[in-house]
């Protein structure tokens, strides 16, 4: 059972970096600005901090929501593992591709947040609105969860040579 915790979280940790660091990488193949950059210059300009922490806080960041989003992934899989396989992989694609959607559609308003609440200016006054947009927003958060449902779901069963986990 602790072998089998460990890959868990492994897969997690791994799920969550890998995505991250994809989602950046398609902006930067996209040409257009990053989330990293964004929410450092504005975290920092907004709160006064020093410019050289802008790298450092938007990167902080980035990896904070990457590793929850894949955390809440890692609790549906998990509630599934001890399941038939293919209802289980069903069920977490089903559930990758909602949690795609929905995170892009609340991006721009936790955005909103989350820079005004680590500037240190509170609540802000107004949001950001929803996004429901097809796009490059759409298609990166739908592929992070696609990268998180291959390292989570599907592949501790495929890495496991034990009959409980298939």
């Amino acid at each position: 059972m602790r072998h089998l915790v460990g890959r868990h979280v492994a897969a997690w940790l791994v799920a969550g970096v890998a995505g991250s660091l994809m989602f950046w990488g398609v902006q930067i193949l996209a040409g257009g600005p990053t989330i990293t950059a964004f929410m450092g210059d504005q975290i920092v300009s907004t709160g006064g901090y020093a410019q050289g922490l802008s790298v450092l806080i938007g990167w902080a960041v980035h990896l904070a929501v990457s590793l929850s989003y894949a955390f809440v992934f890692a609790v549906i899989v998990a509630t599934l593992r001890r399941g038939p396989v293919g209802l289980a992989a069903c069920v977490t694609l089903v559930a990758a591709l909602l949690l795609g959607w929905a995170t892009a559609v609340i991006a721009p308003p936790a955005i909103s947040v989350t820079i005004n609440v680590l500037s240190g200016q509170g609540w802000p006054r107004e949001l950001f609105p929803l996004n429901f947009e097809l796009g490059l927003p759409l298609a990166n958060h739908l592929v992070f969860f696609l990268l998180n449902w291959i390292v989570q779901a599907l592949g501790p069963r495929w890495m496991s040579g034990s009959a409980a986990t298939r």
